[in-house]
């Protein structure tokens, strides 16, 4: 950890004592690590009492270092601080963007706590998010501030300096600033001490020759999605900075998160066990930095943990990633395709970028090094709004092109030359003695400690996302009732938002029902009851002794489902909320909470099936059963159409989650297995589309069906067969395993996802009604009605985890073997009956 002597060494000026260099000589320029720098610098002025009393301050540079050194200084009192900005406003590159985001912590990846949200700072604290409501945060702190140190902080905005002089031991700062009439005058002020946190400017419009390149904090530099078509996009990225490689994995992406791609590798299971080796080829990369050497990361990646990221999945996840069709192209001047000086998150995502790329797939990367990219006349047969570009010997048709070169640093630090001269070299040196620190500097705990107590002496109030979390954790409350008009909501929560209520971090709510469950309807009742049934933290309120039984049928006494547990029931009192009313028919009221909660489910399992099809992850074993990458690269197109059909068609969707919870395929049981179908039964919902899906790949073409019998339908040569994949747990309070042979299916075939185990049993039930004993996952005789059921047992399993290939034979197999047995039995009967 540097000392307050260590950070003054790395700052100051040596032949202008007074002025101090504020990070823009650095290389790890995150928003955060300028703020840490800021701080360690204002402590430290105070610890090694630079700061004479009521000196006079002046700060040049109103971005994350600049504001934030201003505000440390003033809280610590005894001087006057001028803080200078020449745009219109401060933070100015973080406020024209939502597309980029900002992360505290993350480029510190794969050390403890990279993914923490928090930034944790002692002041201008801030929660991880877009770049502008990150600007927005800082800055309502920052008033904060400028309201408790009674003018010890001025700031000046639209000021330009045009020179610092010293003089006589203090500094003269001559600057541009608006004057009266609508023009710009020259003035100038003397002050004690300056400090440069000038930043580090903005890249060229035009950093490869008539080629423009928005800047990478504007929403238009972000690369877009596809929308025209294109089997081929092709883009063209210059520079291989952390802009650079961000823009490059954005370009790849068939749709930008790159806070999404970041955090799939980062918290990926099994991922912290490249820690080691990630960290060791760091050390190594510095080392020969430090000699004046390149480093040649992928090799050193190949080496040390190639065959570890195709286990993990990490390949395959970037691979499902891919823009369709992509051709990247990435143009350095060094032949080392990446830098020790980038986040090392950017370095391993573009890593696994290269290596989905050289798979036999349509998406390519090619990495070009040359000195520059030269725009050259079009050809004909180049596609419309194409640009063609040489670089070296290489020619590349790009549709867009990215330069991130970094800053124009020469032209920031122009004014300045007077006083930097010597800097460089000196923080050159500075930065070899302390390698670590210059690259990922952290805030020492002393320096915390110094400015949280600061910040309590001034009173100034605590974040904005703590005071945002105090207020969502407040209690909420609802109403619901009957009046002359139909059903009335009310509450906290919009009746449109109140699928809310079943995530995870929603606060307390408290929904009170005036009315009973009779008296509702059964079609309000029961929706009511599916929404608290399966909502986290809500209390019903309501009369007690007619809506116990009630919803205690529906959940700890359903005969469908095991583990659910009624609602926590209060009685009926207080004062709901009356905002947000809405009155409509009691049916469309039940129509519209059943149709927000289904879609919810599907989003939910749409979520876990994404994370399962593209990367093989299944949190909490919902799947269960272990897919090839075929299987799941086959799986994902059929699931995309399922989602479109279920998407426009909200009867087809509740019907296919009703039975999927919900044995009985009977009018009678559409209300039970509606409720059924909700938040607490997510993963034996995600297990039987997982299963439906891995079917379908075998059983084409397999699809939701929207009418009785069943929730499948599968065309197989022109003969619609129906179909029921079904994960209840109990059928008529009996368990599947016992009784799913004997019960009245309505379909022809029966998927049972949550069949598995145990198998024996099921085994047994064949055996005692003259089925084969042959293993396979096939009950269907006479005694099951000549159903045809699959479970998802050993052989399933095996063939799954192998191949598409191999579940096709096993299936197909499966198949014929049943209709051969129909077959046969029919032949039988026939035989008997002459």
């Amino acid at each position: 950890m540097l000392t307050p002597a260590d950070i003054i060494a790395g700052a100051r000026i040596a032949a202008h004592p007074g002025i101090y260099v504020l990070g823009f000589y650095d290389t790890r320029i995150t928003f955060y690590s300028q703020q840490v720098r800021a701080l360690e610098l204002a402590h430290a002025l105070q610890h090694e009492h630079l700061l004479p009393a009521n000196a006079r301050v002046a700060v040049i540079g109103g971005g994350a270092a600049g504001i934030t050194v201003a505000a440390g200084l003033a809280l610590q009192g005894g001087t006057d601080v001028h803080l200078f900005e020449r745009a219109h406003r401060l933070l100015p590159l973080q406020g024209d963007t939502h597309r980029r985001r900002l992360d505290p912590h993350i480029y510190d990846w794969p050390n403890p706590d990279a993914d923490h949200e928090l930034a944790q700072l002692p002041i201008l604290d801030w929660r991880s998010g877009p770049a502008a409501d990150v600007r927005d945060a800082v800055l309502r702190e920052f008033g904060e501030v400028l309201a408790v140190t009674e003018r010890r902080l001025t700031v000046s905005e639209r000021h330009e300096i045009t020179a610092v002089t010293p003089n006589a031991g203090r500094f003269t700062v001559t600057f541009e600033r608006e004057a009266a009439g609508g023009g710009r005058q020259v003035a100038s002020h003397e002050f004690d001490i300056v400090l440069l946190a000038i930043g580090f400017g903005i890249e060229p419009r035009f950093a490869i020759p008539n080629t423009e390149t928005a800047s990478y904090w504007r929403d238009a530099g972000v690369p877009g999605e596809e929308i025209d078509g294109n089997p081929r996009p092709t883009f063209l990225v210059s520079g291989n900075g952390d802009g650079g490689l961000i823009d490059l994995i954005a370009s790849a992406s068939a749709t930008f998160r790159h806070d999404d791609i970041v955090r799939g590798i980062a918290q990926r299971a099994g991922v912290l066990a490249l820690r080691e080796a990630l960290l060791g080829i760091d050390d190594q990369a510095l080392e020969a930095e430090a000699g004046g050497h390149g480093f040649d990361f992928m090799a050193a990646y190949n080496h040390a943990i190639g065959d570890q990221v195709e286990a993990l999945g990490l390949v395959d996840g970037m691979q499902h990633r891919l823009r369709p069709g992509v051709q990247l192209f990435l143009q350095t001047r060094e032949p080392e395709l990446l830098s020790i000086r980038t986040a090392r998150l950017n370095r391993l995502a573009v890593y696994l970028l290269t290596k989905a790329c050289s798979r036999p797939i349509a998406e390519n990367f090619t990495h070009l090094v040359c000195d520059d990219v030269i725009p050259v006349l079009s050809q004909p047969g180049d596609r419309h709004g194409s640009r063609r570009f040489e670089c070296g010997t290489t020619t590349v048709v790009a549709d867009w092109v990215i330069a991130r070169r970094g800053p124009d640093r020469d032209t920031v630090r122009q004014c300045f030359a007077n006083l930097l001269a010597e800097y460089a070299a000196e923080h050159g040196a500075w930065v070899q003695r302390f390698p670590i620190d210059s690259i990922a500097p952290k805030l020492n705990p002393t320096t915390y400690t110094h400015f949280a107590q600061l910040a309590a002496r001034a009173k100034l109030p605590p974040p904005r996302y703590q005071h945002e979390s105090v207020i969502a954790a407040l209690p909420r409350s609802g109403k619901l009732w009957l009046t002359g008009d139909g059903a009335r909501w009310s509450g906290d929560l919009a009746l449109a938002d109140i699928a809310a209520l079943w995530s995870d971090s929603v606060p307390q709510f408290d929904l009170a029902v005036i009315d009973a469950p009779e008296q509702l309807g059964s079609d309000l009742a029961h929706a009511v009851a599916r929404l608290v049934i399966h909502a986290p933290r809500t209390d019903l309120h309501v009369d007690v002794a007619r809506w116990q039984p009630f919803v205690a049928a529906l959940s700890s006494e359903s005969p469908s489902a095991g583990g659910l547990q009624p609602p926590r029931l209060r009685a009926l009192g207080g004062h709901p909320s009356i905002l947000n009313p809405v009155t409509m028919p009691p049916d469309a009221l039940a129509t519209m909470i059943n149709r927000a909660l289904d879609q919810w489910l599907l989003d939910a399992v749409h979520l876990r099936l994404t994370r399962y099809i593209g990367q093989g992850e299944d949190p909490g074993r919902s799947v269960s059963f272990v897919a090839a990458a075929d299987l799941r690269q086959q799986m994902a197109p059929i699931w995309q159409s399922w989602v479109q059909q279920f998407r426009g068609d909200p009867a087809l969707l509740t019907r296919f989650l009703g039975l999927a919870v919900c044995a009985k395929d009977e009018a009678a049981a559409t209300r039970e297995a509606s409720v059924l179908a909700g938040r607490l039964l997510l993963p034996p919902l995600v297990r039987a589309c997982a299963v439906a899906l891995a079917v379908a790949t075998a059983w084409q073409v397999t699809a939701p069906r929207g009418a009785h019998p069943g929730n499948l339908v599968r065309d197989a040569n022109g003969t619609g067969r129906t179909g029921h994949a079904c994960a209840a747990s109990y059928i008529d309070s009996e368990d599947m395993a016992i009784v799913a042979l004997r019960h009245a299916w309505t379909t022809e075939f029966v998927l049972l996802p949550m069949q598995s185990v145990p198998p024996t049993l099921i085994e047994g039930a064949n055996r005692s009604l003259g089925n084969s004993d042959t293993g396979t996952p096939l009950l269907g005789r006479l005694g099951a009605d000549g159903k045809l059921m699959l479970t998802v047992d050993s052989q399933f399993r095996a063939a799954a985890s192998t191949s598409a290939a191999a579940l096709s034979v096993l299936l197909s197999g499966i198949e014929e073997a049943h209709f051969a047995r129909l077959r046969a039995e029919i032949e039988e009967e026939g035989d008997l009956g002459s």
